[in-house]
């Protein structure tokens, strides 16, 4: 049966550490040399100027998003790899829309049905008086 090994604890009356890494805006500086996140801002302002510009064009409110992934890899001498990934998702174009109608035999059309009713002509109205066009109660 192997035993687990033991993992040094951190020892709180250990001397201050200027190297550790104590926050996220540290850690998103690692990559390429700081790069990431310099690149990581880039993208973050186009995403917010797409949001403005989806808005300004389209008149209904926009959602983007973004995703940081972080990978490590420890290695047997307590050497740690990180690998950062960042993906930025756009707001989405609205759907295109129009309008139509639907006829008598199924067909689609641009002319409405009640304006055929309404363009049908006069409707004769019977039993009314001839004379005067008013309408006789039966």
């Amino acid at each position: 049966m192997m035993t687990a090994k033991k993992h040094p604890q951190n020892n709180p009356a250990e001397a201050y550490d200027p190297y550790a890494i104590r926050d996220f805006a540290q850690l998103m500086q690692l990559p390429d040399g700081g790069d990431f996140l310099k690149q990581f801002q880039t993208d973050h302002n186009e995403l917010m100027e797409q949001l403005r510009d989806h808005v300004d064009e389209f008149g209904i409110a926009a959602r983007g998003s973004f995703q940081i992934n972080f990978s490590y890899a420890l290695g047997t001498g307590s050497d740690l790899a990180i690998e950062a990934k960042a993906s930025f998702t756009p707001p989405k174009k609205p759907s295109s829309k129009g309008a139509a109608y639907l006829g008598n035999q199924g067909e689609m059309t641009l002319y409405s049905p009640m304006m055929k009713k309404m363009h049908a002509g006069v409707r004769d109205v019977t039993p009314h008086d001839p004379d005067t066009g008013e309408v006789r109660d039966i």
